[in-house]
């Protein structure tokens, strides 16, 4: 009896242990920031010389920078990726970043900030990044993020462009475009509606999106109220908070007289190499028009 009591408290504090054991291991470690990662493979693949670093009162950001390469310089362009957008993944940046240096621009690449997801900000789901593009449009499903979340994304979105801009200012002969993806393109289209002071030439949105139904609501007026020259590109297999409001752009843009809206449509998705080829082709079009 004895023997059969000694065995069974050994078994429970064998079980009990193992159980403790499991629960230390299973404790929750935060994933490293996805914009961390994104900084650590740009400084291991690209040299040193390939970056500038902007500065203003409160920050110091890192800008992937690249020189014009052909036989005459047309201007400068500013490049603002998608929410967890690399230059180096295989949507387009890496190679868009080289051909426009070919057709004789610089390009600034400004790194997309964190967004601030956490249980109190998201209100359905995760959100969707813009270079996990789907299949197909029934696979392709909009997660909602809360307008404080892109609220704070669009004011450090913003600041570093500012502080980036301080410096182009000076140029004050050079042309400038801005070339924008996903969220940080509708952020910034948002920005430049309400007409700030600053000179800017050309504004091109590629799959011009916001990732809160509310806000993305207002996304077809807000791009016809910007200044400059405006390229609208998107895909025929797009996410769906841009294609549903495709229509509503041209119709906002009629409304409001903004007589130099373009709208561009390209047939496939945004992964395709054809792709990258045809969006450099109708950027470089757009641009030696104005």
């Amino acid at each position: 009896m004895r023997k059969q009591t000694k065995l069974s408290l050994t078994l429970y504090f064998s079980v009990m242990f193992a159980l403790n054991s499991l629960s230390q291991a299973a404790e929750h470690i935060a994933p490293q920031p996805k914009t961390e990662i994104i900084k650590s493979d740009l400084g291991y693949w690209l040299a040193n010389d390939s970056f500038i670093t902007i500065k203003d009162d409160e920050r110091e950001v890192p800008v992937l920078f690249s020189e014009y390469m052909s036989s005459s310089k047309r201007g400068i362009i500013v490049m603002l990726p998608g929410i967890e957008q690399s230059p180096l993944h295989g949507n387009g940046l890496s190679y868009l970043r080289e051909a426009l240096n070919d057709d004789g621009y610089d390009t600034y690449v400004i790194p997309s900030p964190d967004l601030n997801i956490n249980v109190n900000m998201i209100q359905d789901g995760i959100v969707d990044t813009e270079q996990n593009q789907p299949k197909s449009r029934q696979q392709n499903v909009v997660s909602s993020v809360s307008e404080s979340a892109l609220n704070d994304y669009k004011m450090e979105l913003v600041a570093r462009f500012d502080a980036l801009y301080k410096t182009l200012a000076l140029r004050e002969n050079e042309h400038i475009a801005i070339l924008a993806f996903g969220n940080s393109a509708g952020l910034f289209a948002e920005h430049l509606a309400t007409l700030p002071q600053i000179r800017v030439d050309a504004l091109i949105t590629v799959s011009a999106q916001l990732a809160n139904p509310n806000r993305n609501k207002h996304l077809a007026a807000s791009l016809s109220l910007v200044s400059p020259a405006l390229l609208d590109v998107f895909y025929s297999y797009d996410n769906p908070a841009v294609l549903h409001t495709v229509k509503d752009r041209r119709r906002w843009a009629k409304r409001n007289s903004k007589y130099d809206y373009r709208q561009r449509q390209l047939f496939g998705q945004n992964t395709q190499e054809s792709q990258h080829y045809r969006l450099q082709k109708e950027l470089s079009g757009f641009l030696r028009q104005l």
